[in-house]
């Protein structure tokens, strides 16, 4: 198992190395986030070990447990999945990341939570880039609005957007997904210069949204294995 780790981690920094390089970009820019959900401690330390810094996870409680037997201050603790309102508080002591916020109600918990802890939060607003129903995120067109609601928290840092494009193997479908995507991060930007993060690709898709632009990859199965 170790060395399917190492050998798998080894792969996809080879992989950001040449998709940087064909699209002219600094790799060493990137940050690839391993996604760690349903996985084992000892599967977190291999690629903890092999110097993966960063970790996603899904589930609020699945993450405090990993963050205070995982003890390391240099890993950084990435919360991807939606955020219930009930878990709020478990998140904002346990994450120093979250990729999901688009809502007013759970924006201002957060906010609140992180003020109790003294601490400050970073934060993507994820946008619901393909209209799927099964997906979290706001419309796009309600980015900046959200965008100007969570700028005005203290406790908040607003770092840019994340999106999940649909899966498809439609190459002209993806790639207008992934170019709205990078057109949201401007129009962002434009207001909020700051906010230059862009989460957005995975297993599937993560070579293409290099190209495209994104600053932040989501990795789990190719670097952990296939769930079990």
């Amino acid at each position: 198992m170790r060395t399917n780790i190492a050998k798998n981690i080894d792969n996809i920094k080879d992989q950001i190395n040449s998709a940087c390089k064909n699209a002219g970009r600094d790799s060493d820019k990137i940050t690839l986030i391993a996604v760690s959900k349903k996985k084992s401690y000892e599967m977190i330390q291999i690629a903890h070990k092999k110097g993966i810094n960063n970790f996603g996870e899904n589930y609020a409680q699945e993450l405090q447990e990993k963050a205070s037997k995982i003890s390391s201050a240099n890993i950084i603790w990435h919360f991807i999945g939606p955020i219930q309102s009930n878990k709020v508080k478990i998140i904002a002591k346990n994450a120093d990341w979250v990729h999901a916020i688009n809502r007013e109600k759970i924006i201002k918990k957060l906010d609140l939570e992180c003020r109790g802890l003294n601490k400050i939060i970073n934060a993507c607003i994820q946008v619901n880039i393909s209209s799927e129903e099964s997906k979290s995120g706001c419309n796009p067109k309600d980015l900046l609005d959200i965008a100007k609601l969570v700028e005005s928290m203290k406790n908040i840092n607003l770092r840019g957007i994340m999106a999940l494009p649909k899966i498809t193997n439609n190459k002209i479908e993806q790639k207008e997904s992934m170019q709205l995507v990078i057109a949201l991060s401007k129009e962002l930007r434009s207001s909020f210069p700051d906010a230059k993060c862009i989460s957005l690709g995975t297993t599937h898709d993560f070579n293409d949204a290099l190209i495209h632009g994104s600053t932040m990859i989501r990795i789990g199965e190719s670097i952990f294995g296939k769930r079990q």
